[in-house]
């Protein structure tokens, strides 16, 4: 693939002068779509040079109705089309279908036309990079069979890019992971794919950070913003934390997904997009509507298709590949493959309440402490202190008749001994905890309150908490 190329034309001069410009290339040539299409089925091509006119004795730009299948079977590969067309729509059309540049055989450099082919053919190379390192970085890791379900969902849901899909679960489950698994499935692959953190941005800035302003629209807009509607213009668009969302953001949402129009501040202009909205929260949006929080017109507009993704505890097969994921993947090059089985234990029956993020910084802690300790192998006195200390007894949420009582006491310390053993890591400072657990610090906070209210005995052995909480009969 890489120094091949087609050409699809049936002119021999052309065909002649494009071989001597890229002589360090191997050529393949059709002169016929049939032709080009078989050979398509079975090679793969740095460039294709397509002409659009195949049939000189005609007028019939034939070339024009065999981009789309092109692009279909070689969505990453450059197609330029070549054309004795003069017209100027021709050229249009041709890149609405999904050409990627174009060439015109009455008047062309042939030695600038090869630079600006190469310099194509490198800028694809390096998206391909790019989408690799994506993967790399945000890898949907899971065996289990939750995990395989959830990645046939998305891929049929990749295939119908204008369907919005709300993604819910806990904290650290994985929520945008799924989300550009869903992108790098889809027709969308190729184009952006922008995540926002709308619990991260401050609400009398949310609207222009998502809408863009124009430069004079309140006071302090000293130049003009796109927003980032905008920026993921034939992309995708992930909300994180919707739930969060103050009233006058849930509206102009609403009026997107009903018109896909937004409005700039400062503009009374209307700008037609091509986005794919995926939410996401890890909050219970009826529970929001029920209180007067959110809408129940939006929840149901986002709720267009759903996916939960289950907390780590319930999929504990997952626990295992995630676990030597990312011991691999880490720069102190411990082996994955020698993980002592007393380490796998503690991993597979730790309860998680951070879920991966919160596997991911015990993975983190535990290689720097390995190095600290001059180990050769990880072995258990590298573990965090929460996976020492807790009880490990794997427990589930579903409730058994009779058992509730006793399932929540045990969950309750479970969640607050992993809260306790994070604030005395950072010294009290609850952000820096709560990040720690993979949660955000008013979720850390909830949790504590929650079992304040309603199991506060489990609370007796954990005084930092209390004092950090400052809870008080």
């Amino acid at each position: 693939m890489k120094n091949r190329l087609l050409i699809i034309d049936d002119e021999v001069v052309f065909i002649s002068k494009m071989r001597l410009a890229f002589k360090e290339y191997s050529f393949d040539s059709a002169r016929t779509i049939d032709k080009s299409i078989s050979l398509l089925e079975t090679n793969q091509y740095a460039l294709i040079l397509l002409d659009l006119n195949l049939n000189p004795s005609t007028e019939n730009l034939e070339g024009l109705q065999v981009i789309q299948p092109i692009k279909e079977k070689c969505p990453d590969t450059p197609l330029v089309v070549v054309t004795s067309d003069e017209k100027t729509e021709t050229v249009v059309t041709a890149i609405k279908l999904g050409a990627d540049d174009f060439l015109r055989k009455s008047n062309f450099d042939l030695l600038a036309w090869k630079k600006k082919f190469e310099l194509l053919i490198e800028n694809k190379r390096l998206s391909e990079r790019l989408k690799h390192f994506e993967t790399e970085q945000y890898p949907f890791i899971g065996i289990s069979p939750e995990i395989h379900e959830i990645k046939k969902t998305l891929q049929v849901l990749a295939e119908n890019p204008g369907v919005t899909v709300l993604i819910t679960g806990e904290t650290g489950v994985g929520k945008e992971v799924a989300a550009r698994y869903l992108h790098q499935q889809g027709k969308r692959k190729n184009e952006p794919f922008m995540a926002v953190n709308l619990s991260s941005i401050q609400e009398t800035l949310l609207e222009s950070a998502l809408f863009g302003h124009k430069k004079g629209a309140y006071t302090g807009a000293n130049y003009d913003r796109e927003g980032f509607f905008r920026k993921a213009n034939k992309g995708i668009l992930f909300l994180d934390e919707i739930g969060d969302i103050a009233p006058a953001i849930q509206i102009k949402l609403l009026r997107f997904l009903d018109t896909r129009k937004i409005q700039i501040v400062g503009d009374d202009r209307e700008i037609q997009l091509d986005i794919q909205i995926i939410a996401a929260t890890n909050r219970d949006l009826t529970d929001l509507v029920e209180n007067g929080q959110f809408r129940e017109d939006l929840y149901y507009r986002l709720k267009n298709f759903q996916v939960e993704i289950p907390p780590l505890r319930h999929r504990r097969q997952d626990i295992a590949p995630l676990l030597k994921f990312y011991v691999k993947r880490s720069e102190y090059h411990f082996s994955d493959n020698n993980l002592p089985p007393e380490v796998m234990q503690r991993f597979r029956e730790y309860h998680w309440p951070g879920n991966i993020r919160e596997l991911k910084n015990a993975v983190a802690s535990m290689l720097l402490k390995a190095r600290i300790l001059k180990k050769k192998q990880l072995d258990t006195d590298c573990l965090p202190s929460e996976l020492l200390t807790s009880k490990t007894q794997s427990v589930e949420e579903k409730s058994i008749p009779g058992e509730t009582n006793k399932l929540n006491e045990q969950k309750a310390h479970l969640e607050l001994s992993a809260i306790e053993n994070a604030l005395k890591k950072t010294y009290g400072q609850k952000q820096a905890a709560a990040e720690l657990l993979g949660m955000s610090a008013d979720r850390m906070r909830y949790r504590v309150l929650k079992w304040w209210k309603i199991n506060r005995a489990a609370l007796l052995s954990c005084p930092t908490i209390v004092e950090k909480y400052k809870l008080t009969e």
